[in-house]
């Protein structure tokens, strides 16, 4: 262990680390000896299997999970460099339509990817999305924390699954605030509501940090209302507040169409008013 990284919402500490065998550095997520009875131990367990089956690039890598003869219990992760979006929220804030599209994008293609797995993450927020340098820019971005996931968006006979309500309160929709039924649309509502707050520090719903409308059909509040000075694309704001629709029905249907009409945005003429600055995705500026 070369020295502690900090603590998890699930109850364990996680610390930098490096093999002795073949010299990697990476990250050991050790479960809290104090949690470690048998529905702690399940629920990290499950974590890490939800974690290693999925391939995308932008889910943190599980390379290993042991349960040693002294009860200790660990998983070995990719150590990752750089910050989460809770960080670069509260240091940056807000961020720039064009840094916020980028980082929805790419938050979009892990969650195709875990949803064709059956995976739902139940916890996207900015806490869960890290970001780090890579392939030009610094805006990389890499899912974490499996641990309130969903393996089984639906139950057998294809209905909606159900069950204690797991999340953070403000990026849970009201059907998972009441325990079910469930979908897959409940991690497209939270990606909506992370780049809404990215892009204005505020949250859709005027209940604050709870999702707590009046009516189950109460929509959310209009972008440029919660941030009058943002300069966003009419497309974009329509994308964002079509994701987190209190009824899930008039949701995205699927990550794969939400990532569609992201790319749309990105593909449109942009407007001369909001015209491209390389420096707003996130890229590193080039060499003179």
């Amino acid at each position: 262990m070369l020295r502690r990284l900090g603590h998890g919402g699930s109850g364990a500490t996680i610390y930098e680390a490096e093999h002795v065998e073949i010299r990697r550095r990476v990250a050991v997520k050790v479960l809290d000896p104090g949690l470690s009875d048998a529905d702690a131990v399940a629920r990290f367990t499950h974590e890490a299997r939800a974690a290693a089956a999925l391939r995308s690039e932008h889910i943190i890598d599980i390379l290993d999970f042991v349960r040693d003869d002294s009860e200790l219990v660990y998983m070995v992760m990719e150590c990752l460099e750089g910050e989460d979006l809770a960080a670069t929220l509260a240091n940056d804030g807000p961020l720039d339509w064009r840094r916020v599209l980028s980082i929805g994008t790419q938050v979009c293609r892990a969650l195709i990817d875990a949803h064709a797995r059956g995976v739902v993450h139940c916890d996207i927020k900015p806490g869960n999305c890290f970001r780090i340098s890579r392939d030009g820019t610094d805006d990389f971005i890499k899912v974490l924390d499996f641990g309130v996931s969903s393996v089984g968006a639906r139950t057998g006979d294809g209905r909606p699954m159900s069950g204690p309500v797991i999340g953070t309160p403000g990026y849970m929709p009201q059907e998972q605030l009441r325990g079910g039924p469930y979908d897959h649309r409940v991690d497209i509502f939270a990606l909506g509501v992370l780049m809404f707050r990215l892009l204005t520090n505020k949250m859709p719903y005027s209940g604050g940090s709870l999702f707590v409308p009046r009516r189950p059909t109460s929509g959310p509040i209009a972008l440029r209302r919660a941030a009058p000075a943002v300069e966003i694309p009419d497309a974009f704001e329509a994308v964002i507040l079509k994701s987190v629709a209190a009824d899930p029905a008039e949701r995205y249907p699927s990550a794969s169409e939400l990532l569609a009409a992201l790319l749309a945005v990105a593909d449109a003429p942009t407007p001369s008013r909001l015209a491209r600055d390389p420096l707003a995705w996130g890229e590193r500026p080039s060499a003179a």
